[in-house]
């Protein structure tokens, strides 16, 4: 699932790790998580096919929302993950990744939970 390859290869990065630890979601955060953290989110994932059939492979839409008590520590996060996603090409776990890239970012700021929220995303494709 690429997805937990995702997730797996963000938290075995010190980069990452320095700033959120384990801290990513699939989806929703759990309600008391500690700040900061990442969720991530799976927007799409597109079949691809042939003539004959499917061929094997799935262009991605992966999102990572990012939640900080400053907007300087969400971008930081936001680079952190960049520097490990951004052209990523390999195997990702057990997922084979053709290719990795970055596309784009929003930022907005939760009044409700007083965070900033960073959403970048990310577009791969990938073998199933």
């Amino acid at each position: 699932m690429i997805e937990q390859a995702i997730r797996d290869v963000l938290v075995a990065d010190a980069g990452v790790t320095n700033l959120v630890g384990s801290r990513v979601h699939f989806v929703q955060a759990p309600q008391d998580v500690d700040n900061p953290y990442i969720v991530l989110t799976k927007i799409s994932g597109v079949r691809d096919n042939a003539h004959d059939g499917a061929t094997g492979l799935v262009h991605t839409r992966i999102q990572l929302s990012v939640f900080a008590t400053t907007y300087y520590e969400a971008k930081q996060i936001v680079q952190a993950a960049q520097n490990v996603l951004q052209a990523y090409s390999g195997l990702m776990g057990t997922v084979q990744v053709d290719s990795c890239f970055y596309e784009n970012e929003t930022d907005t700021y939760e009044t409700d939970t007083k965070l900033y929220h960073v959403t970048s995303d990310y577009v791969l494709w990938n073998e199933e």
